[in-house]
């Protein structure tokens, strides 16, 4: 039966389009859901609307620290770079989120320390820059093992731009946490192959030494195969530069490391003059001289006081095992000093026992380094070849006398710096090599006769450098008037002072030179022997090489302390920082113990005359009146210890003398150093007591000598009327004042310009005016109101 009607257009209507009317909207269908709800509050976890509410910090992408975190370990580099950017920007205006994210930070930074990309290599390295400066040293020293590994793995990849970006990267580290990169360093002994549990510095001196391709120059050097064709670099220019000029930092960080340590060590000091060692015939000899002079060098030891169970330990002087006789020890004041000691003039003698200790450590240090199986090279004899070379390749574009700063080749800045970076390393290895070694140099047994032959090669290689460096000197007269004309006065400065280093840093160079030539040991037992044969070394090439280097560094070193040498910036003369003085101090001693005694004694009176220009205050604190005044103090007193054989001598000065008159100071150094000791004692006032006391022990140790010693009593008690001043003036219109003397803080230093007082006065030819006024004025500063009893008692007992 057929459907109907009704059905068919029932089946139709599911099909048929619904004309919409106008202003009707449209219709809902008929199985349509309802997908709307209602809520008090919305959710959004995982939006930056969430953050923002509870108040982190968010970059401009709305992305926390952490997030970007995560984006800094994506695949792509752009991703990573602004996200790197971001951090910065994050950091710089929230300090604060550097402590909570401190070792996810450190983490990542290291992870991409050698990324392949320069530009994310540059954002980490401006990262780590930010991140180490603004972080405490504690917290830095505490996270820096991630940093410093994966800092090193990047000095070791095969693309020479992430060796060169991590160069920087490290030098960044150098800079902040010097301490940690150079620990377990030994020149002595370098490794180019560093083990995994081997120290930090061992492991960068690797890195290094692989970056200049000496790892296979190590492995000959080891074969008995080495020469200087194995140690060829094929980084370009611009590379050995940074490698050049990281080493030359790190070995700067490990001296000042190695000062450090031996700060607390009298006879490690930084200030020690261990270029005066030579002059001694032993180093027992040195160490009771140095101690003499310098009484807060003295060596305290920890003994037992008592016998019962309550003994205790207090620190006193070594004074009895010092004057033990043959080995036996004194018995309480069985050995009686006499007024001698009143004075604290007696320097005890090294002690046989401690000597004896010492002999044998050496002897059993030496022993087991002679049985090594192979001799290992130092760090100097792996690198000498590299650093001439690269001398060799950049000093004559270097140099060059004939161009400005603007018609300068490419690369003449860049070859500049090299030669700077090649003398700082070479500076820094040949001090540890021929300056340390020259003090160990005088034992007769296994070890020193080693040490003498590893002196002799690096004296070798000095005159080599030198030979090559010496025409050039002093660097920088040609380009400095060229340079004057063009660049802005900052960059003209900064040139000055690159030359000037170079120049300190040949002149101590030449300075190694000349005292490493064994001048004790060669030139006679007693002093004075080693002027007889001045030329006998004219047919000799080292010899040749020395006399020319310090022809050339005398006519420097005397312009240079009298204020002569200029520069554009300082048309009328460039003065000599304190600084620059102090490393000149080995580069004065050699000139001193040259064989003409007129040059040396040109020599000595230029330092005077540096010495009498320079203030006890200033900006400088006195620092260049101090260690100017303290090297010729040295040098004068060195002459009277009976163990002294350099040449040098001041005895024909000393024969001129008479008095302190203006005239004799003029004519003679000797005399014009000598006035100016109570004006320096006057200008040092309460400042500086430790100085204070080195000026009364220089002046004591004088007065005390007569009339064996340099000076004749005469000129001495020239000194009473310069001295009385000191402890009180009387001004024709002030009236009375009290001198520096009795503002002193210390008992010692009172004491010890009473001693001082109390020796000159008693010498012959002192019952005079000038004598008269000085003991007027000890007698009114001592009861000055405030001034200690245990002075003035002191004042009576010495007659004052």
């Amino acid at each position: 039966m057929p459907k109907s009607t009704k059905h068919k257009k029932e089946r139709k209507a599911d099909f048929t389009k619904a004309k919409l009317k106008l202003g009707k909207g449209k219709q809902v269908a008929n199985n349509a859901t309802n997908t709307s709800f209602a809520a008090k509050s919305i959710a959004l976890p995982s939006q930056s609307l969430a953050a923002t509410s509870k108040g982190a910090p968010v970059s401009r992408r709305n992305l926390t620290l952490p997030e970007l975190l995560v984006h800094s370990r994506h695949y792509s580099v752009p991703v990573k770079r602004e996200a790197l950017h971001e951090i910065a920007q994050l950091l710089e205006q929230h300090p604060h989120l550097l402590t909570p994210h401190l070792l996810a930070l450190v983490t990542a930074l290291a992870h991409l320390v050698g990324d392949p990309s320069a530009s994310v290599r540059a954002a980490v390295r401006s990262l780590v820059s930010t991140v180490v400066e603004t972080l405490p040293h504690a917290s830095l020293v505490s996270v820096s093992p991630a940093l410093v590994l994966f800092t090193l793995s990047a000095l070791s990849s095969l693309d020479d731009p992430v060796r060169v970006d991590a160069l920087a990267t490290l030098e960044v580290l150098l800079a902040h946490i010097p301490a940690e990169l150079t620990r377990g360093f030994d020149p002595a002994r370098p490794a180019v192959d560093a083990a995994d549990d081997a120290p930090t510095g061992t492991k960068v001196v690797a890195a290094l030494l692989g970056l200049l391709k000496v790892r296979s120059a190590a492995l000959k050097a080891a074969n008995g195969s080495f020469t200087s064709s194995s140690a060829a670099s094929d980084l370009s220019p611009s590379a050995r530069l940074a490698v050049l000029k990281t080493l030359a930092r790190f070995l700067a960080a490990a001296e000042r490391r190695a000062a450090d340590a031996g700060a607390g060590d009298p006879a490690d000091a930084s200030g020690e003059p261990w270029f005066l060692a030579g002059a001694f015939d032993s180093p027992e000899a040195y160490s009771d001289w140095l101690a003499g002079v310098s009484p807060r060098r003295a060596q305290v030891v920890s003994v037992q006081c008592g016998l019962g169970p309550g003994t205790t330990s207090a620190a006193v002087e070594r004074f009895d095992r010092a004057f033990a006789l043959a080995g036996h020890e004194t018995d309480g004041d069985a050995f009686a000093l006499g007024p001698v000691g009143a004075f604290g003039l007696v320097t005890p003698p090294a002690s046989a026992a401690f000597a004896s200790t010492s002999t044998s450590t050496s002897t059993s240090t030496s022993t087991s380094t002679s049985t090594s199986p192979a001799a290992q090279p130092t760090l100097l004899q792996l690198l000498h070849p590299t650093l001439l070379s690269s001398f060799l390749d950049s000093a004559p574009t270097a140099f060059a006398p004939s161009f400005s700063a603007d018609a300068a080749p490419a690369g003449a800045a860049t070859h500049a710096e090299t030669v700077h970076a090649v003398l700082s390393v070479s500076r820094a290895l040949f001090a540890r090599e021929l300056g340390v070694g020259a003090r160990a140099g005088a034992g007769d047994d296994a070890g020193g006769a080693e040490a003498k032959k590893d002196q002799a090669a690096a004296r070798k290689m000095l005159v080599a450098l030198l030979g090559h460096a010496a025409p050039y000197f002093p660097f920088g007269a040609d380009a400095l008037p060229s340079s004057a004309a063009s660049g802005s006065r900052a960059d003209a400065a900064a040139r000055e002072e690159r030359w000037m280093e170079l120049n300190l840093a040949f002149a101590e160079l030449s300075s190694l030179l000349v005292l490493s030539s064994g001048g004790a040991d060669a030139k006679g037992a007693r002093k004075g022997k080693g002027k007889k044969a001045a030329g006998a070394k004219a047919d000799n090439k080292e010899g040749k090489v020395e006399d020319v280097v310090l022809e050339r560094v005398q006519e420097w070193v005397v312009q240079a302390l009298r204020g002569e040498l200029t520069s554009p910036s300082h048309p009328l003369g460039l003065p000599l920082p304190a600084s620059s003085f102090a490393s000149l101090r080995p580069t004065l001693w050699s000139l001193l113990n040259q064989p003409d005694a007129t040059r040396a004694f040109d020599v000595f009176a230029a330092v005077v005359d540096y010495f009498a220009r320079a203030g006890a205050g200033g900006a400088g604190g006195g620092e260049a009146k101090r260690v100017s005044g303290e090297f010729v103090a040295w040098a004068v007193l060195i002459d009277s210890s009976p163990s002294y054989v350099a040449p040098f001598s001041l005895a024909p000065l000393a024969a001129q003398l008479g008095g302190l008159l203006p005239r004799e100071q003029t004519a003679n150094a000797l005399a014009r150093w000598l006035a100016q000791l109570p004006r320096w004692l006057w200008e040092l006032g309460a400042q500086r007591e430790e100085e204070t006391e080195m000026v009364l022990t220089t002046l004591l140790k004088l007065v005390q000598q007569v009339p064996k010693g340099l000076f004749p009593s005469s000129t001495l008690v020239a000194l009473a009327p310069l001295l009385a001043p000191f402890f009180h003036l009387s001004h024709p219109s002030r009236g009375s004042i009290p001198g520096p003397f009795t503002k002193l803080a210390s008992l010692r230093v009172q004491e010890r310009a009473l001693d001082v007082v109390c020796v000159l006065c008693s010498l012959e030819g002192a019952a005079g005016d000038g004598t008269r006024a000085l003991r007027e004025a000890v007698g009114r500063a001592v009861r000055v109101k405030g001034i200690d009893e245990r002075v003035r008692r002191r004042c009576e007992v010495l007659g004052l």
